[in-house]
């Protein structure tokens, strides 16, 4: 018997959806499914999990009589409007209904792509999330941001839409790469600077390889992880307060990705190393606050050079032209404390890049 957990996102009184998690909750995917449609299915499936999991999507495919499968490149760069055009074309050629569900099998790219396709077809398909990597599963396979990126900036183009469910099977990680398996492990940091402390205190002095080889802990921490944001979702659901919280490292973390080149520098090094940086601001501007519990692990997220030639003009260009820009102002989570992240606005380029030349520095001290 195979055991899982299920935690419960509630955007309104009408609207709910079940996140499960578990090594091989079979059955509750088999139940989504049966509540919404087994006729016919359009899977959209991430590249590399077609090709290194084919007895899971051949599983996947089996729940429905006319299964319809693509696969979605690899890559930050498959967040495109020609691929979106082109998904959706290829779902509207299928002959499909308001009840054909999308399911996303893949990670975050992967899901936001299949997650915005789904919110335009028909004015919206049901949609299901299979996350296969840490960061799909603990953060973007929950809330509801779907979208793909424009040549001014990352996610710019996209909608909320909720998914049915969202089935997490933690079996498939075992094909997942080390580099993206610990680049997950910076959404969950995240969440523990930004609410559950605990998740700092069970990482403290940890090899984040070695939790391939516990299970027991890594689905504490995973459930943990959606625990904080479903809290935050459920209050919150279109960031327009409370959610924005969840953004801690991903200011300075997405302008890094687009100076960078989307593919260079993946999602969780950018977003640590934004941590990272949100942690010098709030430094220069008063906080006192153990970073050890977050810079310990820095040596496994940036090798030596990594962030060598970012120009941080081009930074700050970048990040100006980030969704949380407000006129010239740039906003910022920042952490009085962990567990206590607050939002400030900066409209002083001056200072922002002194923050970004300290912060590198730091870290190019720390794993140098």
């Amino acid at each position: 018997m195979h055991s899982f957990s299920v935690q419960t996102i509630s955007i309104q009184e009408d609207l709910q959806y079940k996140v499960i998690t578990g090594d091989a909750p079979w059955e509750p995917l088999r139940e989504v499914l049966a509540s919404i449609n087994t006729r016919q299915a359009v899977f959209l499936v991430d590249e590399n999990v077609f090709r290194l999991q084919d007895g899971f999507i051949a599983w996947l495919s089996s729940l429905v009589e006319r299964p319809v499968l693509a696969r979605i490149p690899a890559g930050e760069s498959s967040k495109s409007t020609e691929n979106w055009i082109s998904l959706v074309n290829f779902c509207l050629e299928q002959g499909i209904d308001r009840q054909t569900p999308v399911v996303a099998v893949g990670g975050g790219v992967t899901g936001d792509l299949a997650g915005f396709v789904a919110a335009s077809v028909l004015r919206g398909l049901p949609l299901i999330h299979i996350p296969t990597t840490i960061l799909a599963m603990v953060d973007s396979s929950v809330g509801g941001k779907t979208g793909i990126n424009h040549e001014t900036g990352k996610n710019l183009i996209g909608a909320f839409y909720q998914p049915r469910a969202v089935v997490s099977f933690l079996s498939v990680l075992e094909t997942l790469p080390d580099e993206e398996f610990i680049s997950g492990f910076a959404e969950v940091l995240k969440y523990g600077a930004i609410q559950d402390t605990g998740i700092l205190t069970l990482l403290d002095g940890r090899d984040i390889l070695q939790l391939r080889k516990d299970i027991p802990l890594l689905k504490e921490i995973i459930d943990r992880c959606i625990k904080v944001k479903a809290r935050v979702v459920t209050e919150d659901s279109k960031e327009s307060g409370l959610r924005m919280i969840l953004n801690y490292g991903h200011t300075f973390g997405h302008a890094i990705e687009k100076v960078a080149g989307y593919g260079r520098i993946s999602h969780g090094q950018a977003v640590f190393a934004g941590m990272m940086a949100a942690a010098v601001m709030a430094r220069k501007l008063g906080a006192t606050i153990n970073t050890d519990l977050i810079a310990q692990h820095t040596a496994s997220f940036i090798k030596p050079g990594l962030l060598d030639g970012l120009d941080i003009e081009a930074l700050n260009h970048a990040m100006r032209s980030d969704k949380k820009v407000s006129s010239a102002t740039v906003r910022f989570i920042l952490l009085h404390e962990y567990g206590k992240p607050y939002l400030h606005p900066v409209e002083d380029s001056g200072f922002i890049s002194e923050v970004w030349t300290e912060s590198f520095s730091e870290i190019s001290a720390s794993i140098s």
